[in-house]
């Protein structure tokens, strides 16, 4: 008899904390995030007074006339080179992530509670969950449970799109570089729309995950450079965004590394 109590119990004890604890323990949560998100212009607005506060940290140290713009526009996903979206998303490891409908419902939900354990569960909706918790990092988010509800309140309020676009404007690469535009400028001492399928391939080498931005900035080992840039223009030909003449074509450049001048010293020099 006890052993048949106990059978009842634990599902119904189960079923209690996912209906009632685990909604109670994510609103408290939701209502104590170092920054609360309550649509898509506040997320605009926290990360712009992120990203202009550590633009402007920079500003003092320089004379008036050379003091940069630290101005962050609203990001537009239509603004940023198609090429170099498709580099991102495929080597995120999310080559299909604009051929599916954004993940919903119950699916999302399952996603997000498994979050919470550190556990990724398959499907596109992984990426959107990849790129909705490098936002909520830069929120604030830190613990496992802070993480999964900025996630979610993010991705309720940004589309597919706009989770890729306000990702990469907002990307730290160094202390003062933040958005692919700062990076492109840094690293590659060009604007961002100027940049070529090889540069491009370049300047996402310094993008997670492989992140070699200092590696690149002092242009080190600049074999290594440019097989890492032809592997991921390979990368992007085998899953179907560029064909393979375009692909060997942007191969043949020396790294741009080796052309940038990088002040007094520097043994690189500009073309």
């Amino acid at each position: 008899m006890r052993g048949l109590r106990a059978l009842i119990l634990v599902p119904l004890m189960l079923v209690l904390v996912v209906a009632v604890v685990v909604p109670l323990f994510y609103l408290y949560t939701a209502a104590n995030l170092p920054n609360r998100i309550e649509g898509t212009l506040q997320i605009e607005t926290l990360l712009r007074q992120s990203v202009e506060s550590e633009r402007q940290s920079l500003q003092g140290a320089k004379n008036i006339k050379d003091r940069d713009n630290v101005t962050w526009p609203s990001p537009d996903f239509s603004t940023l080179p198609k090429l170099m979206v498709a580099l991102y998303i495929v080597e995120t490891g999310c080559p299909t992530y604009f051929q599916t409908p954004r993940e919903t419902g119950r699916e999302w939900k399952k996603r997000i509670l498994f979050s919470v354990i550190d556990r990724q569960l398959d499907g596109d909706g992984a990426c959107e969950l990849i790129f909705a918790r490098r936002l909520a990092r830069r929120l604030g988010a830190s613990t496992p449970m802070q993480l999964a509800v900025a996630s979610d309140r993010l991705h309720e309020f940004l589309q597919k799109d706009q989770l890729v676009a306000f990702d990469l404007h907002s990307m730290q690469f160094e202390h003062g570089t933040v958005g692919v535009e700062a990076a492109a400028k840094e690293l590659m001492q060009k604007e961002l729309l100027e940049l070529d399928l090889a540069e491009l391939a370049e300047l996402q080498l310094g993008f997670p995950p492989h992140a070699y931005w200092e590696e690149m900035r002092l242009c080190q080992n600049a074999s290594m450079i440019r097989q890492g840039r032809d592997t991921l223009l390979d990368h992007l030909m085998t899953t179907g965004f560029i064909n393979a003449e375009t692909a060997k074509n942007a191969s043949e450049p020396a790294p741009r590394c080796l052309k940038i001048n990088r002040g007094p010293g520097s043994q690189y020099h500009d073309d």
